[in-house]
């Protein structure tokens, strides 16, 4: 079998590696006989791994890590193991990572987070072990100028007589916590575990005991098999909750930060000496969590036969990730959204855990993807159509693993409520979610082991990655990689190009990045360079966005709809071959050609393309029949039936449009699948077009079923023609568990 033949093979049956890992919420009263059921519906959905992340709402008889917790993670990674499933184990109880459920903190009270603050004063000030320095400054809003460090008289630091304010700078405990898992635990609540010191190597050596090795105890014979990794969650040095004004800090840490006189500039101003000083804080802040936090644990999970994965709390904080083995970020709150992508500091986290995976030659990256991404009205609003943007957000800017946020345990008593909506099986479009796990992991694939052909670098610091360059190169279909300034001296020029890794770049963005005079000289070639386009459209396409990468010879170009109108187009690539479009939702392959103009390209939002060129073979002789011309679906009157009975009438009007079934007496927020009938006239060869439909629509023509789509356009062709045609349509479950009413059915 030809090289190019086995590659389709596996592009259509992924093998279980690139699995979907989603965050299962063990939120509830476990029992073995309801993990079972559950990780056998995960399998059977396609969902061949998951992260056992306990949640709010586990229950107090069920102790963080305690034996009987063990027991159950025990039981899980077996039934896992049994089917060859993947399981990622959270370090955490509940996040953010570091705290050991507070168990840290509670073997030795002075490993508490610890942060610097600001106080003023008028007078005196006794000498104090928790004063770092007292500073003599002119306070003012803009500007701190004056600035005098003073030294202890008499055991007093003593005010000027000049009428300065006295500053006064003490380290402490921040008084921080994380949010637990039990009753009485979360943000504010009288149990919250106290967060831990995460600049104390101690401190974190503790956690490692107290977590890594529990774990590995437990379950040393599943380590670099069952479980591959260990997920670390956005951890906080002050912890969550802390005091007002704190700044992370530990003791001792005024040496590595620098001088005492700059202190009031961390508080203070807000001019370029203030920006200067509180850069040269936060990279001081950065590289002692690599020392003390990031890498003691990327070194134990080497150790052990796993990977450290999860991510930094800021998503633009690409130097943390330099230790992980899997590197990644997360997309949450809808920081970014439909129509609002490529704007904004988090518009940069999909290319930060890609980028940072290419240049470090780390084989998967990952994103924890879909948390509270739902719309403001309610998180249960979440659309596939939702879904389907981020993913492709993700895999063209390079992801190539996703750990979807979440699968709930339980969705009772107001679990739902924890940080919705569950992507999974407590969402009406599980029944279609094989659908949806075969597109991850075709997509994970291709993404996988493949070189990314990006020619442009946009140069970034490892806490600061610049979206405002990147715009008109996403705009223009000009594919780029963050190049960290850090990681230059890794790099070195050949044939015309940049070259680090895998990657060759013929142009340099360095913007705004400061650079030594030797990081100037080496990219000073590559800064002139004219701007190269990875491909070549015959119209303007804005929201169009391209990767182009290379596996195994073979050339793809992903071609992912981020806007909110259509894409109607042509284009040209520099590569010429055998040509075919590989469509990974629907696991199809297809020849086609590229004319005089290029390569047709009809894109409607929520959709992706791949099209596949093999330099090795000719192109294929092959003439395109004209698409079918879509029919409108026309009907007298529509019976629609609810899965509990309930059932009305709708007709349409003059337009053909149908109301919605929130619009009915009873049916205001009814969350489900409804059953719409009708007597139709419909050809042989007719395309059926259902117009506007929310969300979710399976259509049967005279009771074969014909297709489903869980975005639109809903559009199916129709090789027989049909007299009765029957949809069923889903649409959220925005009203069952928030009580709000939205846009429901088909509308025609």
């Amino acid at each position: 079998m030809k090289q190019s033949d086995l590659l389709r093979q596996a592009f259509l049956q992924p093998d279980d590696e690139y699995t979907p890992i989603p965050f299962w919420f063990w939120n509830d009263e476990l029992t073995e006989a309801e993990i079972t059921r559950q990780i056998t519906d995960f399998h059977a959905h396609g969902v061949a791994g998951f992260v056992i992340h306990p949640r709010k709402g586990l229950p107090g008889s069920i102790p963080y890590l305690s034996e009987r917790y063990m027991h159950f993670v025990q039981h899980a990674v077996e039934e896992a193991a049994q089917r060859g499933m993947l399981v990622v184990l959270y370090d955490e109880g509940m996040y953010p990572s570091g705290a050991a459920h507070g168990m840290v903190v509670a073997e030795n009270p002075a490993w508490a987070s610890r942060c610097l603050w600001m106080e003023t004063a008028d007078a005196n000030v006794p000498a104090a072990d928790d004063i770092v320095a007292v500073c003599a400054a002119y306070a003012a809003e803009d500007s701190v100028s004056g600035i005098e460090v003073l030294t202890a008289q008499g055991g007093l630091y003593r005010a000027p007589s000049d009428g300065r304010t006295l500053l006064v700078f003490r380290e402490g405990f921040s008084g921080g916590t994380i949010r637990g898992i039990h009753e009485d635990e979360d943000d504010g609540e009288p149990y919250a575990p106290k967060s831990a010191d995460l600049l104390n190597p101690d401190a974190v050596q503790a956690f490692i005991r107290l977590t890594h090795e529990r774990y590995y105890a437990a379950l040393s014979e599943h380590f670099g098999h069952t479980i591959i990794a260990m997920f670390t969650d956005e951890p906080d040095i002050v912890g969550r909750n802390a005091r007002r004004g704190a700044l992370a800090w530990t003791t001792g840490f005024l040496a590595a930060f620098g001088d005492a006189a700059e202190l009031p500039l961390l508080f203070l101003g807000h001019d370029e000496q203030a920006q200067r000083v509180r850069r040269k804080y936060r990279q001081a802040i950065n590289q002692r969590m690599l020392r003390t936090y990031y890498q003691p644990l990327a070194d134990w999970c080497e150790a052990h036969g796993t990977a450290l994965t999860g991510h930094p709390a800021k998503g633009w904080d690409i130097g943390l990730l330099a230790p992980f083995q899997l590197p990644g970020q997360d997309v949450v709150w809808r920081y970014v959204e439909p129509g609002r992508g490529i704007t904004g500091d988090e518009s940069v986290l999909g290319k930060c855990g890609a980028d940072a995976a290419r240049h470090r030659l780390r084989r998967r990256n990952s994103n924890e993807c879909f948390g509270c991404c739902g719309p403001a009205v309610s998180q249960w609003a979440m659309t596939p159509g939702d879904m389907k943007w981020y993913m492709d957000y993700l895999f063209v800017r390079g992801v190539n693993l996703l750990y979807p946020h979440a699968f709930y345990y339980s969705i009772r008593d107001g679990r739902g409520s924890e940080r919705p909506p569950d992507v999974g099986p407590n969402n009406l479009w599980w029944p279609e979610y094989s659908a949806v796990a075969a597109y991850m992991r075709r997509m994970s694939w291709l993404m996988t082991d493949s070189v990314n052909q990006a020619r442009v670098a946009v140069l970034c610091e490892a806490d600061r990655m610049p979206w405002q360059p990147c715009i008109p190169l996403y705009e223009g279909q000009i594919e780029f990689n963050y190049l960290e300034c850090e990681l230059l001296e890794q790099c070195h020029a050949a044939d015309g190009k940049l070259c680090i890794a895998n990657q060759s770049y013929t142009h340099v963005i360095a913007g705004d990045v400061p650079l030594t005079q030797e990081q100037e000289q080496l990219i000073a070639p590559f800064a002139a360079n004219p701007l190269p386009r990875d491909l070549c459209t015959s119209q303007m396409a804005p929201g169009l966005r391209v990767s182009h990468v290379v596996k195994e010879g073979l050339h793809f170009y992903l071609l992912v709809n981020e806007g909110e109108t259509a894409v109607h187009t042509s284009f040209t690539v520099p590569v010429s071959g055998r040509a075919q479009w590989w469509d990974a939702w629907s696991g199809t392959i297809t020849d086609t050609i590229c004319t005089s103009r290029g390569y047709a390209l009809d894109l409607s939002p929520r959709e992706s393309r791949i099209l596949c060129i093999d330099p090795a073979d000719t192109p294929a002789d092959l003439s395109c029949p004209p698409p079918a011309a879509a029919q409108r679906v026309k009907a007298a009157v529509w019976n629609i039936t609810r899965e509990d009975g309930a059932s009305a009438l709708l007709s349409p009007d003059a337009d053909g449009r149908l109301p919605g079934w929130e619009t009915l007496p009873g049916w205001e927020t009814y969350s489900g699948w409804v059953t719409y009938e009708a007597d139709v006239s419909l050809a042989p060869g007719s395309v059926i077009d259902l117009g506007e439909v929310h969300e979710i629509a399976r259509v049967y023509a005279d009771g074969v079923h014909i297709g489903t789509r869980l975005w639109g356009p809903c559009i199916f062709p129709l090789k027989d023609g049909a007299r009765n045609l029957r949809v069923k349509i889903a649409n959220t479950p925005a009203g069952k568990m928030d009580g709000v009413s939205l846009p429901s059915g088909m509308l025609g």
